[in-house]
């Protein structure tokens, strides 16, 4: 088995810091990761198809985060709160979804799944993915709409 790994991706954004501070979070003290953990479970679940995830797929994350054409902070899923974001490239759309992890021994936004689709999104049908057929609460979130310019209201 292997051991438990965390690989940082950066600190959040201005915008993220932003959004989240409108719905009452706080992300200053957070940072971006993934671990060993995560990359096993999309390549396990994700990993096969026409649009299978990749190992260089994983690069993106970095760029998904900092820039999302779409995102929605703030959900709640199966009492865990998840930030999702999507990224429009050509002839596939990102789906990235991260847990906030504020406890005193985590402080991260640390990835959760991370998938690909072959359309495009609108912020209605990117609320239905995020929403999965009811399980993720949406009430509270802050939705962002901002064609790869995040700080821009959906």
């Amino acid at each position: 088995m292997n051991p438990f790994k965390v690989k940082k991706i950066g600190n959040p954004e201005k915008w993220l810091i932003n959004a989240a501070a409108s719905i009452g979070l706080d992300f200053a003290g957070l940072t971006h990761e993934m671990t060993n953990h995560f990359r096993n479970h999309v390549i396990k679940r994700h990993g096969q198809g026409i649009l299978a995830i990749n190992e260089k797929d994983f690069d993106e994350i970095p760029k998904i985060v900092k820039a999302p054409d779409l995102a929605i902070i703030g959900t709640i899923r199966e009492g865990a709160l998840i930030n999702a974001y999507a990224k429009m490239e050509t002839g596939a759309t990102y789906i990235y979804f991260e847990e906030v992890l504020d406890s005193n021994r985590n402080k991260a936004l640390r990835g959760r799944t991370f998938f690909k689709i072959i359309k495009p999104l609108d912020m209605e049908n990117f609320e239905r993915i995020v929403a999965m057929n009811g399980i993720t609460d949406l009430t509270k979130a802050k939705k962002i709409a901002a064609g790869g310019h995040p700080g821009g209201e959906a």
